[in-house]
């Protein structure tokens, strides 16, 4: 069993190890990432966005947040290019980070998984997974590759 350490925003922590960027998965993708990473031996990192949307504006003391105001956009996009893979569950996310799926596909390092059948999205990636267990031999690869630049 691996180490695995979990970082969510606003904290960053780069590291050596093999990452991963979760953007809101599901329950069953948390449960399938878990068995995946259980596979392989090697420490992890896994940075997750998950924000929970207000139904509508929250007033916190003199301020108010607009729904908007509680995602942190910057971190997320900065993410989306440290992790070494990006795993985009668009059926889990709101509107607001769905308007982003579009760029954060087009990364050559996410896999997106939907049940939706006709998505326009196969147009700027082919990078989309059905399970999680696709992924082993990118991350066999990619532990590799780390293996050879430390030897």
């Amino acid at each position: 069993m691996s180490d695995l350490t979990v970082v969510t925003p606003p904290d960053t922590l780069l590291t050596n190890n093999v990452s991963f960027l979760l953007v809101y998965p599901s329950r069953d993708v948390k449960d399938e990432f878990q068995n995946l990473i259980m596979k392989f031996d090697d420490p992890f990192t896994t940075y997750i966005y998950e924000t929970q949307e207000p139904k509508e504006r929250v007033q916190v003391e003199d301020i108010k947040l607009e729904k908007t105001d509680v995602h942190d956009y910057d971190w997320l996009l900065r993410h989306v290019h440290v992790a070494d893979f990006v795993i985009l569950d668009i059926d889990n996310c709101p509107p607001t980070i769905r308007d982003l799926a579009s760029y954060i596909i087009a990364n050559t390092n996410t896999f997106w998984l939907t049940k939706a059948p006709d998505m326009y999205y196969n147009k700027l990636s082919n990078k989309r997974i059905y399970h999680l267990d696709y992924l082993v031999e990118h991350i066999g690869a990619k532990l590799a590759e780390l293996q050879k630049q430390t030897t």
